[in-house]
């Protein structure tokens, strides 16, 4: 049994090397799921042209949203995207160690493909489960497969009933951006 005081227990718990680094995820439900929101703002410009992995940040201010002792990492949950959704999503809350970040972003990423980029649209997420604490990588290519791997195990975690059940929290009204 695994706690990192975000929940009352760990789904399932994985662990594998990547270039030599252990990467350890626990796949934890959150005690009370958190909901945040604001209008999607241009980032770094890293997750859709070096990661191949677009993110719909949102503003630095709505950092103010979260609980004031929230951990950084990686989370999992629900999204909607003026109001169209839920869709899944993986996000990461905090620093970026890889790219040694100066400020502290939320970058959720949307497992929907959109067919338009919707800066501007207004973007509720809603998380539910915790993956893993921040990490930094030795390679970019070490990076997009932790990325990558968190999408999939998001993805499968989204699927369990205690999860899906509170997709309901994302504020979907069936408007929206496709």
């Amino acid at each position: 049994r695994h706690s990192h005081g975000l929940g009352d227990r760990c789904a399932s718990c994985l662990i594998w090397d990547i270039d030599e680094m252990e990467v350890v995820r626990n796949v934890e439900a959150l005690r009370e799921p958190v909901v945040m929101k604001g209008a999607v703002v241009k980032g770094f410009g890293r997750g859709s042209k070096m990661l191949g992995i677009p993110t719909a940040n949102l503003p630095e201010a709505s950092l103010a949203q979260l609980p004031a002792d929230w951990r950084t990492g990686i989370y999992f949950g629900w999204a909607t995207v003026d109001g169209a959704g839920p869709y899944k999503m993986v996000t990461s809350v905090g620093w970026n160690p890889y790219f040694a970040n100066k400020t502290k972003t939320v970058e959720p990423h949307l497992l929907h493909e959109f067919k338009t980029d919707f800066y501007g649209a207004e973007i509720q997420i809603v998380m539910t489960g915790y993956l893993r604490p921040e990490l930094n990588f030795d390679g970019l290519e070490s990076l997009i497969q932790a990325i990558n791997d968190d999408i999939a195990m998001s993805s499968q975690a989204l699927d369990q009933p205690e999860h899906k059940a509170l997709r309901k929290l994302s504020g979907a009204t069936g408007g929206g951006v496709d």
